[in-house]
């Protein structure tokens, strides 16, 4: 429609051109009439002498033609204005629809607030579902099978890698001894997502390392070693207005027994199931 009207003012405006140009070479006296024909002609005033006359109607003329141009001009400048006006119009209308897509993709992926602290937490939502971490790295103490400091690293939303040293008392059949472990823990789900707390379920593989003192004939300076393979399944009560949480384990085991206990008794392998409590401060 804009491009029709421009056609149109051009047509418009060439022929006022035209007219005015035609104009233009009237006012001139003809070869074939006198002074006084041409004075009397052009109209001229009583008193005015006709060279003078003859220039003031040109330069008349010239305004008028100047005037024509000026509103092509305008007319031109009006349409282009136009028409960036209705792309930005677009360009909004389309940044509209990009941002309630991203909203509603942010609506999918779960929204988050900040607490007092500055900790992330997960707005309030309803029952069980997919859990997303809103933690990221936190250390703290686990009492039981072992017993010592643990911690936490979130590597995407639903996979943490779980790390511990301690100490395990008088285990299986054997005695004392210094424990490390190392887990890989996938979080399926959440069982309970409510605002104050997510109390997500989580399922593991890892190793454990083991070296323990035993007793044999009363003589408990014998020592021996195992590595293990580890399975955690446990909940976690993840506060989402306090950077805590709280959880506990059931770790099934499979030892593999090295060193002075092997040699002594020819026992290679155990199986084991270790439980475990903690709470660890998340940093971030």
């Amino acid at each position: 429609m804009s491009s029709h009207r421009s056609t149109i003012a051009s047509i418009s405006v060439v022929a006022l051109v035209a007219m005015f140009a035609e104009a233009r070479a009237d006012v001139v006296c003809k070869a074939t009439e006198t002074q006084a024909e041409c004075h009397a002609r052009l109209q001229c005033k009583a008193d005015e002498e006709l060279e003078d006359c003859i220039k003031r109607l040109q330069q008349s003329a010239g305004a008028r033609d100047d005037g024509a141009r000026r509103g092509d001009r305008d007319a031109n400048e009006r349409d282009r204005d136009g028409e960036r006006g209705r792309g930005r119009d677009g360009e909004r209308e389309r940044g509209g629809d990009r941002d309630g897509r991203e909203e509603g993709s942010h609506r999918q992926r779960g929204s988050w607030q900040r607490d007092s602290g500055g900790h992330r937490r997960r707005a309030q939502g309803g029952g069980g579902k997919g859990f997303q971490a809103n933690k990221t790295f936190g250390l703290g103490l686990e009492l039981g099978e072992p017993t010592g400091l643990t911690g936490k690293y979130f590597v995407s939303d639903t996979g943490a890698l779980d790390f511990g040293v301690g100490w395990i008392y008088s285990h299986y059949y054997y005695g004392d001894g210094i424990h490390l472990y190392g887990d890989f823990l996938w979080h399926p789900t959440s069982l309970v997502s409510a605002d104050a707390f997510e109390l997500p379920f989580y399922v593991g593989i890892g190793l454990r390392y083991w070296d323990f003192n035993y007793c044999d004939r009363n003589i408990c300076t014998y020592g021996g070693s195992a590595v293990g393979l580890r399975v955690p399944i446990g909940i976690a009560f993840d506060f989402n207005r306090v950077p805590l949480d709280i959880f506990a384990q059931l770790v099934p085991v499979i030892d593999f027994v090295n060193g002075d206990y092997y040699a002594r008794y020819n026992d290679r392998a155990h199986f084991g199931v270790d439980l475990s409590v903690g709470l660890r401060y998340w940093f971030k």
